[in-house]
């Protein structure tokens, strides 16, 4: 019941920041307007629109008032997909690449250390571009598209948001992990393992990682914050009708609120359940 109600706690303390972040936005709405009592006003507004969400509306182009569900769910699921589909990748790629370079030689450890730092410093422009660039070119090449560079009216867009989209995160994760897992090696336990004939791949998936998954988890946050930083700018490029692009259409902040709001519950009860199942396997509690 306690772990319950911490849970609870938590995702209550994030949405009230979400709510205060939404109704300051809303300052800037119509020119940037210092005022409490506005302020004060977008909070109850907000609040308000939550207790009936079937009256959250916006202004259509037409002058119009529509209520945001009739397009909503579209939008949310397809940004929540893209999202979430390249925070896990990242997270896989990140795992499997560090068990491929893990056992190296020192001095090509080191090297791929090095590689990866540069790769990681590359802006994720430059990413997009070099991609699409390579897929237009093998199109050109073979006349077949791999898939689409860009979303249309009738066809959406996944997997090149997703590649280019989890690129950075996962090495990022692939250079924690190889810290971690250039640690853990030093540690007894692994000769001790490698001197009863355990296999390498028993050792990283069963010993090692199971010992650095809470460091994982942790230094996941900053994925987290990088994939959602970069999203407003993949939607404008890959020409995405996500959630932000939704957003930036319809500022206002009883909108925002509860779009961001919504968009985090499920990121929330992803960290919720993976900190119950960390607790249980590893014995460790995990502050997030």
């Amino acid at each position: 019941m306690a772990a319950s109600f911490d849970i609870f706690l938590r995702f209550f303390y994030v949405a009230l920041g979400l709510i205060f972040l939404s109704a300051f936005v809303g300052l800037f709405t119509d020119g940037f307007h210092l005022d409490i009592g506005l302020f004060v006003s977008n909070v109850i507004g907000i609040l308000e629109s939550f207790v009936s969400p079937d009256e959250l509306s916006i202004i259509g182009p037409n002058g119009k008032e529509y209520t945001i569900f009739l397009q909503f769910w579209d939008h949310y699921f397809y940004s929540l997909v893209i999202f979430l589909s390249a925070f896990l990748l990242a997270l896989g790629a990140g795992i499997l690449l560090a068990y491929i370079t893990a056992f190296l030689p020192e001095n090509r450890f080191n090297s791929v250390s090095k590689t990866v730092s540069l790769l990681e410093a590359l802006p994720d422009l430059f990413i997009i571009i070099v991609i699409q660039f390579a897929v237009l070119f093998y199109f050109k090449q073979t006349g077949t598209l791999l898939f689409p560079v860009a979303s249309t009216g009738q066809n959406k867009s996944y997997m090149l948001p997703v590649l280019a989209l989890a690129l950075i995160p996962s090495l990022m994760v692939y250079k924690v992990i190889l810290f971690l897992v250039k640690d853990e090696l030093e540690k007894p336990y692994v000769n001790l393992a490698k001197g009863k004939g355990i296999s390498k791949s028993m050792l990283f998936f069963r010993h090692i990682l199971r010992n650095i998954i809470p460091s994982i988890f942790s230094h996941s946050k900053s994925i987290l914050l990088l994939l959602l930083s970069s999203m407003v700018i993949f939607e404008q490029i890959f020409n995405i009708n996500g959630i932000f692009t939704f957003i930036i259409t319809y500022p206002e902040p009883n909108v925002i609120a509860f779009t961001l709001i919504l968009f985090y519950l499920p990121i929330f009860l992803l960290y919720a359940l993976v900190t119950l199942l960390i607790g249980k396997t590893t014995g460790q509690r995990l502050e997030w």
